[in-house]
């Protein structure tokens, strides 16, 4: 079922999220006592639609829509697969309906129910309304009629966290999680015929109830429309936090380029998400743990952490899980650890974290070295690394309080951000869970899940990307792969440095070449790509004799290039992803690029602080370089996401190596790829 003749977005759905009021067509005692109770809020009117019914779940009933009192903005459809289309057919009979939320035509309707939402689907698009489904759990929204088929309890709290899920199983698991996670909603989004997931979140990106929005996605059905619904997230200053299975690099084509070969439809798609500044997790309990430390509502000033815990191995553990997740603990001041141990003799050593058990009575020296950290301007982030469990018990139980209770007293009235990160995922005491909503402190689970979703809240900044609707240039000559001194003519005119080299036909024009370039010098064959495969480099000619021998062997049309020595090798590319257009991917580069394989990406075009977070993204990039990417490999990063966004008719670019040092960036090897047959 297609949906996209249609307005990119369709935002109006209050209908879904605010409704005034609403109504169950096909309303049973049998079927639909569930939702009914999901949807009774008080002061939202609720009408029943049945014609054989006076009253079903305590609703009074009426036969059709048009003889409700008043039009209802929102209707489930409790009718089978046999009785929907006439039913949809009433409630479309008249104005006023905003929303439709559809929960059959699943599994239930067998072969005929594909054809009926089809049918259906096309009606309910046609009138311009908003519908949920079909095959979905519905939507639930504390506070709010929720048209949730499955159990709503107490401890499904309100929040910021509006999370989209195409799985109802999962949606079940987030409406049941308790009360640590606040929602603003929870839906099960089911087939998408009509409102789908870029709908609903672009929606959020306007709510003001809404800061975070959490997805669990098989699928993106209308990638230009998701795309700009991040863009709308990004420009609200809210974050997106994406969890998709379905992650094979099956689709993967094969690609004459490096930049090819490492970037499939997953890579392209985390690729879109990075230049959107969404996160993206590839574990359901570390999804969890972002949606709740990015629910609370003050943010932290820094990176530094300072942890205080009762057990030595728990807090060698964290230490080592800190690390792990990027987030380093740094060692306490001599001067802290002085006036630590001044108050504390027993003390024989203060790490961080401070493991502050036995050390003196726990109700002195937990406060005491919170305050003391708290006041020693060495720290952004104060965590307590106790276990919460609802299966501790007595003095357990209290103490693990307590001591979250020293983390807060310590915080308040600073702008400390204070966090409880417990090594076990057993869930906390529901009085735990309560009590940190109530400070805005976040309650993580796991040392390593919760350690890797601070570290995402730490290092989150606002940023809204470059528009990508360039205009483009006049089209480059051309079509398939480019000789390496034509595409190295084209990324130089963009900005990206090239080698001395020159173009020779024979082995005597060779050694001409090599004798104006100097020594030593590269002999390469030309119009062939990836010539170190079949034996096409000679590296390190140190003179005419070697030169010459080098080029008759290749077949004298050759390249002879400086050779140029000292930096670390990086590859940086693009490849144009047939949903998200061009993709750029920055990584460890050489003759071992694809085996390697280690590269991050984002799309095109990139300013120098995308271009900058881009390379932060790969730490092990970052460490060969020393730290902070040099201005030189910025440069070139930004110039071939310009060349990629003005030429739409390439296909790929490959800069490989482009060997990076300090005083500059320069380019050894270079190929484009043109739309068109491949030539070489």
């Amino acid at each position: 079922m297609a949906t996209i003749d249609r307005p990119l977005l369709s935002t109006d759905l209050d209908g879904i999220f605010r409704p005034s009021s609403v109504a169950i067509y096909g309303i049973s005692d049998r079927t639909s006592v569930r939702i009914a109770e999901n949807m009774t809020v008080a002061g939202v009117p609720f009408y029943g639609i049945n014609p054989t019914r006076e009253e079903a779940c305590g609703i009074r009933c009426y036969p059709s829509i048009g003889d409700c009192p008043a039009v209802p903005e929102m209707v489930v459809m409790g009718v089978g697969h046999g009785r929907i289309e006439d039913a949809i057919g009433d409630v479309l009979s008249i104005g006023g309906v905003r929303a439709i939320i559809t929960p059959g035509l699943g599994n239930e309707a067998g072969a005929e129910g594909p054809p009926v939402s089809a049918r259906v689907s096309e009606r309910v698009r046609d009138a311009g309304i908003a519908m949920i489904g079909p095959n979905c759990m519905g939507v639930a929204t504390p506070g709010a009629p929720s048209p949730w088929i499955g159990t709503l309890t107490e401890h499904f709290t309100g929040g910021p966290v509006a999370t989209l899920a195409h799985s109802g199983s999962i949606g079940e698991i987030l409406v049941s999680l308790g009360p640590r996670i606040g929602f603003r909603t929870v839906v099960s989004a089911g087939n998408e015929t009509v409102t789908d997931v870029a709908d609903m979140t672009a929606y959020f990106a306007e709510d003001p109830q809404c800061r975070v929005v959490g997805l669990f996605l098989e699928t993106v059905r209308r990638p230009a429309a998701f795309e700009e619904a991040l863009r709308r997230i990004a420009e609200a200053g809210k974050v997106a936090v994406v969890l998709k299975v379905g992650t094979s690099e099956m689709g993967a084509r094969a690609a004459l380029a490096h930049t090819g070969a490492l970037v499939g439809s997953d890579r392209s798609f985390s690729a879109m998400l990075r230049y959107y500044n969404a996160i993206r997790c590839d574990d359901f309990g570390t999804w969890l743990e972002h949606l709740e430390v990015f629910s609370r509502a003050t943010p932290p000033r820094g990176r530094r952490i300072g942890a205080v815990t009762n057990s030595g191995g728990e807090g060698e553990y964290f230490a080592d899980k800190a690390e792990q997740a990027g987030i380093p603990l740094q060692p306490l001041s001599d001067e802290l650890s002085a006036r630590i141990k001044q108050e504390f003799p027993n003390f024989t050593d203060v790490g961080n974290p401070a493991d502050c058990w036995a050390i003196d009575e726990d109700r002195v020296v937990f406060p005491r070295v919170f305050q003391l950290m708290a006041e020693s301007g060495e720290f952004d982030v104060l965590v307590s690394d106790i276990d919460h469990s609802n299966w501790l018990v007595a003095g357990e139980r209290q103490l693990a309080q307590n001591i979250a209770d020293d983390l807060r007293a310590a915080c308040e009235g600073t702008d400390l951000f204070p966090c409880v990160i417990t090594v076990t995922t057993a869930c906390p005491p529901v009085e735990d869970l309560r009590w940190a909503r109530e400070h805005d402190i976040p309650m993580l689970k796991g040392s390593l899940p919760g350690l890797r979703a601070l570290a995402s809240r730490l290092n989150h900044r606002r940023r809204v990307p470059p528009a990508r609707d360039v205009q483009p240039a006049a089209p480059l000559a051309g079509a398939g792969a480019l000789a390496e001194l034509d595409s190295a003519e084209i990324a130089s005119s963009y900005g990206v440095p090239y080698v001395r080299a020159e173009r020779c036909d024979t082995a005597d024009g060779a050694v001409a070449a090599a004798e104006r370039i100097g020594y030593p010098v590269v002999v390469k064959i030309d119009n062939v790509a990836h010539k170190a495969r079949v034996g096409g480099v000679a590296l390190n000619l140190l003179d005419g004799s070697q030169v010459r021998d080098a080029a008759e062997r290749m077949g004298g049309a050759v390249i002879v290039a400086e050779q140029v020595k000292g930096g670390v090798e990086v590859l940086v590319g693009m490849v144009r992803d047939s949903d998200y257009g061009p993709t750029v991917v920055v990584g460890i580069g050489g003759a071992l690029a694809e085996a390697l394989d280690l590269v991050t990406a984002s799309l095109a075009p990139l300013d120098r602080e995308g271009a900058r977070e881009l390379v932060a993204g790969l730490p092990a990039l970052t460490k060969l370089l020393g730290g902070e990417a040099p201005d030189g490999l910025i440069d070139a990063i930004v110039a071939v996401s310009a060349l990629a966004a003005e030429h739409p008719e390439i296909e790929e670019i490959d800069v490989n190596p482009l060997l990076v040092s300090p005083e500059r960036a320069v380019a050894l090897d270079c190929l484009i790829v043109l739309k068109g047959s491949e030539s070489r």
